[in-house]
This record gives C-alpha cells, structure tokens and sequence, in this order.
C-alpha cells in the first residue's frame, strides 16, 4: 500500500512561473493540438479506405507535425501559445456553408 501522504510530490514542485491565465490559454492550446491530431486520425483512416498513400504519407506528416507543436510548446511562450490555439481553430472550424452543405440545406 502506498500512502500518498508520505510521499508529498508536489510541494517538490515548487511554484509555477506561469500566471493562472498563462496556464489556461496553454491547456486550450494543448487541447487544440489533441484535436486536430484527432482530426487528422480521421482523415488518414479515409485516405487508407480509399487506397491512397501517397495522402496517408502526407496526412500522417501533418498529424506528427501537430504532436510535435504540442509537446515543444511551453506555458510561457504566450505568442506561441496564441499562434497554436488560433491554428488549431482555423483547422477545426467548420464553415456555416460547409455545415448546409453536408447536411442537404
């Protein structure tokens, strides 16, 4: 049994240098790179449907380059924080057309 009272983990940590808004426009950022690494899971099982490898290979080259955002970002780069929320939301946005469209309207 492991008493997690005995092995005080986090007061190891120390204090964060990162403000509380810092925090979460990182944690929107990281999320957004989950999704769009999502997204494009998605789009590499149609290319791999339709036979095409050529857009596997490319879309798998996009899903890392997403992963890799994802894991050099840092809570205090704000500007970069920023740049990879909005990124993600270009990508993840679906236009109003787009919705009407595939829905028959």
């Amino acid at each position: 049994m492991v008493y997690l009272a005995e092995l005080k983990v986090l007061p190891g940590l120390g204090t964060p240098r990162w403000t509380p808004g810092q925090a979460l426009g990182y944690e929107i950022a990281q999320e957004g790179v989950r999704q769009a690494v999502g997204y494009y899971a998605h789009l590499i099982a149609e290319a791999e449907a339709a036979g095409e490898p050529d857009a596997v290979a490319a879309l798998r080259a996009e899903q890392a380059a997403w992963a890799a955002r994802g894991q050099q970002l840092d809570p205090l780069a704000v500007r970069a924080v920023k740049r990879v929320r909005d990124d993600a939301d270009e990508l993840l946005s679906v236009d109003e057309d787009d919705e009407q469209d595939a829905s028959g309207g």
